[in-house]
């Protein structure tokens, strides 16, 4: 497996729309890809950081749905890093 992690600078005054906007398009968008196994998200305790893992069956999924992840203008979310990193062990 493979796990697209991400992180973004979120605007915390803002955070009903961006958990909205997880529900409604990030998961979504992840679990329509092929290969698909999880995805979490998460943010900071201030709300001004967010982090992401997707997870996929093979590294060619993970890659494909890193390079279509894009955020609208006006988004009140910024993707600082997307990186595909190979699950060597999970519980």
């Amino acid at each position: 497996m493979f796990a697209v992690f991400g992180k973004a600078s979120l605007e915390s005054n803002r955070m009903d729309e961006i958990v909205g906007l997880q529900n409604s398009v990030a998961i979504p968008m992840a679990t329509a890809q092929a290969g698909h196994v999880a995805s979490y998200i998460a943010h900071s305790a201030d709300g001004s950081r967010g982090a992401s893992i997707y997870v996929f069956e093979t590294k060619e999924q993970a890659e494909a749905f890193a390079a279509s992840m894009n955020v609208p203008e006006g988004a009140p979310v910024k993707i600082e890093s997307l990186e595909v990193f190979e699950v060597t062990a999970h519980g």
